[in-house]
């Protein structure tokens, strides 16, 4: 269908086409639409419907609710948080390049006068070879060969030696690099030489030390050898020195410098092992194997394999140092071995303890009266007071090499027990009786302790673990008041301090000063259980109740004079402590607490200081010493 005919074709058919009412097509048309709009708005409203009673639902649920404005609240709080560093980076941005501009173009200038300095050389002769090329052409287009020849070399030579080219320009850098690095060189080499003192003795030179020490240190050791046990030689050494650099050359040892002393000396010298003791030299041995075998046997005696930690040592190390010796120093072995065997006697001291006598500390040392005498002139006498803390001077034999033993050591000690009263209306004020026995409790110990010689000289506590509670002792305290009516007759003698103490009593022991057992520091009274027992003279009450110690029940009296007396084994206390009684007044009953054998009175005096002292001299109605029946015979 050509363009021509449409027109045509479109007319005859709207000439011979009856349309139809064009308003009715319209309202369906309009009507078509109404619908397809109904629909999509019937949709529209269903979603919408939907969404809104969604929407209601999800609104009228306060957990989702919650969760979306939580949800939105968090967002804003991230939000906030990320916008801060933001801002704040870029401010900092902002000042650094604002505040660093000159800066900025300083560094510009500084490397754009860098980079000219660097290839302004290379541009320069890059413009030249450009003028002379134009020369040289020139010169080839006129037919002038020769002129571009000398054109020719003139490049290489400028580009070579001239003053740009190559070679100057590197000979330029290079200079100062190489000087450089020269300068770096030498001044490494200076500070890396090491110095040293050449050594020279008696004009000979001897070797390079490090300091003038070393040869005091060397001649010393020199002297050692040749002075030892009492022989005495001198070899004069003069040393002269001089400062050189030391090169490929080494240092000489104190060691190598007395062998090479030796050798300088007109002594005759042989090779050997001197024995050092701590720094002292003790001779030089030919063969050391017998003295290190008998030192290894000397601590093997000290060793207990006790514990996985031991360590036995000698307290002074011993050394044996090979090199020259002279001939005189050289000892036999079995000297050495006599003399590392043998003992020295050292002064030592005992400490005086509470209850010490002459008698037990002679005990405790293992010597005579007489050796304790001899070494403490005027301690036997009768005035001589021993006291707690005093020092008493023994002799004390120890092994020529002292042994240090450390190693570590478990065992239990005692934790003492609390003790409780009560009260008990039943005895007299100052009776105290044991209700429950206290134990003591035990603590396992582990200590690191050191020995010298076999004898402690220190412990150092690692770890303490309770194995047992101590059990707390119970103690019932009489209440009834006091018993002072009963009063001895006997009137003391004007040779003595005290009366007789016990009523009707009898001597059954001396003390050891008069032939008694060992320890026994005071006179035994016999009598009937419960007989009254009286203060030997006035004084005051110290001390009245239960004594641990096996004094059982014990009233102690203090006297104006300074003395006290001792009343033990009591079965009751009639005084309390702080009470003033009167030489003669009953203060206790006779019995056979503590550790007694037999209802006897143990009676003491003792000094200011705390000595116990033969009753003996202080107390009435005592038999004669050597009475029948009365001396004991100790053999």
């Amino acid at each position: 269908m050509n363009k021509s005919t449409t027109p045509f074709y479109y007319e005859d058919e709207i000439e011979e086409i009856i349309l139809p009412d064009n308003s009715d097509k319209d309202k369906t048309e309009n009507q078509t639409v109404t619908i397809s709009s109904s629909t999509e708005d019937t949709e529209k409203t269903e979603e919408n419907e939907t969404k809104i009673v969604t929407e209601k639902e999800d609104k009228g649920n306060p957990v989702f609710e919650g969760i979306s404005n939580f949800g939105e609240y968090m967002c804003k709080v991230l939000s906030a948080c990320l916008k801060l560093p933001l801002m704040l980076l870029t401010m900092l941005a902002k000042f650094i390049w604002t505040h660093t501009k000159v800066f900025r173009e300083t560094m510009v200038r500084i490397g754009k006068a860098i980079i000219s300095a660097v290839t302004s050389p290379f541009v320069k002769t890059w413009r030249a070879f450009k003028r002379t090329k134009r020369k040289i052409d020139q010169a080839k287009e006129n037919g002038d060969k020769r002129t571009a020849i000398k054109l020719y070399l003139l490049i290489v030579k400028d580009s070579l030696f001239g003053k740009r080219g190559l070679i100057v320009t590197l000979f330029n850098y290079a200079v100062p690099l190489i000087a450089l690095v020269f300068v770096v060189s030498v001044v490494g080499y200076a500070t890396s030489t090491t110095y040293a003192i050449k050594l020279s003795v008696n004009g000979k030179f001897v070797g390079y030390i490090e300091n003038e020490q070393v040869f005091i240190d060397a001649e010393q050791m020199l002297q050692d050898r040749i002075t030892y046990m009492g022989v005495e030689k001198t070899v004069v050494m003069e040393p002269q020195y001089s400062l050189e650099m030391l090169g490929d050359q080494s240092y000489v040892t104190k060691y190598q410098l007395v062998n090479k002393m030796l050798e300088l000396s007109d002594q005759p010298i042989e090779y050997a092992y001197g024995m050092y003791i701590g720094n002292k030299f003790y001779g030089a041995l030919v063969e050391k194997a017998p003295v290190e075998a008998k030192t290894n046997e000397l601590l093997e005696n000290y060793r207990t394999n006790s514990s996985p930690d031991e360590e036995v040592a000698f307290e002074k190390k011993i050394s044996y140092v090979p090199g020259l010796y002279l001939s005189d120093s050289i000892v036999d072995a079995q000297d050495i071995i006599k003399l590392i065997t043998s003992k020295k006697v050292e002064a030592a001291y005992y400490t005086v303890v509470d209850g010490d006598s002459h008698y037990l500390i002679c005990e405790k040392l293992g010597i005579t009266m007489e050796e304790l005498e001899a070494l403490n002139p005027g301690i036997m006498d009768e005035d001589f007071v021993l006291r707690s803390g005093q020092k008493i001077l023994k002799n004390q034999e120890v092994p020529f090499l002292s042994v240090s033993i450390s190693r570590t050591e478990v065992y239990e000690v005692e934790v003492p027990y609390d003790t409780e009263y009560t009260t008990d209306d039943q005895h007299y004020q100052g009776v105290n009786t044991p209700l429950i026995a206290g134990e003591y409790g035990i603590n396992e110990v582990t200590a690191k302790v050191y020995y010298v010689n076999g004898e402690e000289v220190k412990r150092d506590i690692i770890s303490t673990v309770r194995t047992k509670d101590p059990v707390t002792e119970l103690i019932s305290q009489g209440t009834l008041p006091p018993q002072s009516s009963h009063y001895s007759d006997e009137e003391v003698n004007i040779n003595t301090k005290y009366i007789w103490p016990v009523d009707g009593g009898e001597l059954s022991e001396w003390g050891w000063w008069d032939g008694g057992y060992g320890g026994h520091q005071g006179v035994d009274i016999v009598g009937y259980y419960g007989s009254d027992i009286y203060a030997g003279a006035s004084g005051v009450v110290s001390y009245a109740g239960w004594h641990n110690g096996g004094f059982g029940y014990l009233v102690v009296i203090d006297h104006p004079d300074g003395y006290s007396t001792y009343y033990a084994h009591n079965s009751e206390i009639f005084v309390y402590e702080g009470q003033s009684v009167v030489q003669g007044q009953c203060i206790a009953a006779l019995g056979e607490s503590g550790r007694a054998y037999g209802a006897h009175c143990h009676f003491e005096v003792r000094d200011s200081y705390g000595n116990r002292l033969n009753p003996r001299y202080y107390l009435n109605s005592l038999p004669e010493l050597y009475d029948q029946g009365y001396l004991r015979y100790w053999w």
